[in-house]
């Protein structure tokens, strides 16, 4: 087609060419030359419609539209339940029963296996003894009155005892002295009688050597000045008490002593009590019984949440061992996946934003997905840092199935009725976002402001740019100065 148009024009050329020299010979030179600049003229005339007509039939246009735009961001992911465990054996011995299968529905506390009692270990066995007895004793706690009556008695016998004690203390204190003064006194002395004891001590380990040895010299000094120290004190408290503080008087002392802290003892154990169990009590034999019930719990296993059975290991009559695989649950009533966004999206996802899943196995079908987390931290890859979303998928559906690899696309952006132009179309100029239009055969740089963009398109926010233009998705190299297609994100 190109070629007849080329071969048609050059025949109009010389046509038109040799019109023009039969002219000149016909008529006057300045008639000739006239009529031949005319000719002239028409054949580059020509010679621009037909290079028009080739350009327009290289060039690739598309036309301007309205509508909505949709920006994405993809990733690929893998299907998770919203819960899975891995459940092992706790303790050894032979698998007498088994209740479930694989793919059953099990609720939460639903005993799943069982070994035989007279293949446990011995603590084992025991604990089930000992979770009676705590059962029975936090029983007695929360509902027997025994513990407060006792506490009242106590108290009572403490209080009579401190009285008859106080009374015996008190006779000694001949000079009615204050007796936070004669407490002073008897602790100033009794801290002398210690130190006094310390020096006796060293000067009987000492009392071997040498008489004019420095360290026993220094030695007997220190325990003459400490029984100086410890009778001044003695005769400081026997001037405050108006009688000397013999071995009688001190035994009335120490037994009065006794009785204050037993009383003292009883009056703690009646605050505990007396309102009721101690909230303290009932904490140590709930965890007494916690932990026997967990010994116990060894024997058999059960499910820590409602979910499907999916992997099954243990059979009837198995000698099983501490660690031993026995099941496998997943809560797959919500699945999930985990995608990694690079640092250059990261900021465009945000929690609530809708998503589309494709799968390799679920052909002709795309399921929708939520996002409902954004990592606040992310991962160096090692070919940059990424950071973890994760999505819900909304539609249920026994094709999808945890484990399946999932193409996500996370719409991060949707307007609607907007004018937009392929990315493709799009080219940098002296810094400027420009497109080319094809406007009466000619192409017209037109610069143009975008707004939002999807991987596609891009919407037209101010330019001279309008419904139904064609614009130009492959302009000449020589017109463009700015190197290959600036895509706007």
């Amino acid at each position: 087609m190109g070629k007849n148009k080329k071969q048609k024009t050059e025949t109009q050329k010389e046509s038109i060419f040799s019109k023009g020299m039969a002219l000149i010979k016909k008529y006057p030179w300045w008639s000739a030359a006239a009529l031949l600049a005319a000719a002239v003229l028409i054949v580059l005339l020509i010679q621009s419609i037909f290079s028009s007509d080739d350009l327009a039939g290289d060039l690739q246009t598309t036309t301007v539209q309205r509508g909505d735009l949709i920006a994405i961001v993809g990733a690929t992911g893998v299907v998770e339940p919203n819960q899975t465990v891995e459940l092992n054996w706790e303790t050894t011995g032979r698998v007498e029963s088994i209740n479930v299968a694989i793919n059953d529905q099990v609720e939460k506390g639903e005993v799943l296996a069982v070994l035989a009692d007279n293949t446990l270990p011995q603590s084992v066995i025991l604990a089930k003894a000992d979770l009676v007895n705590a059962q029975r004793e936090l029983e007695d706690l929360m509902n027997s009155t025994t513990e407060t009556a006792l506490a009242y008695t106590n108290l009572l016998e403490a209080e009579s005892e401190l009285r008859t004690k106080k009374d015996d203390r008190d006779q000694w204190n001949y000079n009615n002295a204050n007796w936070n003064r004669v407490y002073d006194a008897r602790d100033a002395f009794l801290d002398a009688e210690e130190v006094l004891k310390g020096a006796q001590t060293t000067s009987d380990v000492l009392s071997g050597v040498d008489k004019d040895d420095p360290e026993y010299i220094e030695a007997l000094e220190a325990l003459d000045s400490a029984r100086f120290e410890r009778d001044k004190a003695l005769r400081n408290l026997n001037y405050i008490l108006g009688k000397a503080y013999d071995r009688q008087v001190a035994d009335d002392f120490a037994a009065y002593d006794v009785a204050l802290s037993k009383l003292q003892d009883a009056q703690r154990a009646w605050e505990r009590v007396k309102d009721g169990p101690n909230a303290d009590d009932i904490v140590a034999a709930e965890a007494r019984v916690a932990a026997a019930e967990a010994t116990v719990s060894q024997s058999w296993i059960e499910a820590p949440f409602s979910g499907t059975v999916t992997k099954a290991f243990p059979k009837v009559g198995d000698q099983v061992s501490i660690g031993q695989s026995a099941f496998r649950i997943d809560d797959i009533s919500e699945l999930f996946v985990d995608v990694e966004i690079s640092e250059v999206d990261i900021n465009r996802i945000a929690v609530g934003q809708k998503a589309e899943l494709l799968f390799d196995a679920i052909l002709g079908d795309n399921f929708e997905a939520e996002v409902v987390e954004v990592s606040k931290v992310g991962i160096d890859s090692g070919n940059g840092v990424d950071f973890l979303v994760t999505l819900k998928i909304i539609e249920q559906s026994e094709q999808v199935r945890p484990g399946m690899t999932a193409a996500v696309n996370i719409i991060v952006n949707e307007i609607n009725d907007v004018l937009y132009v392929p990315n493709r179309a799009v080219r940098l100029m002296e810094n400027k976002r420009v497109v080319f239009v094809l406007r009466n055969s000619q192409l017209i740089e037109v610069p143009v402001e975008f707004g939002a963009s999807s991987d596609v398109n891009s919407e037209v926010v101010s330019g001279d740019i309008q419904e139904g233009d064609q614009v130009v998705l492959n302009p000449p190299m020589e017109l463009i100065t700015g190197g290959p297609p600036a895509f706007v994100r």
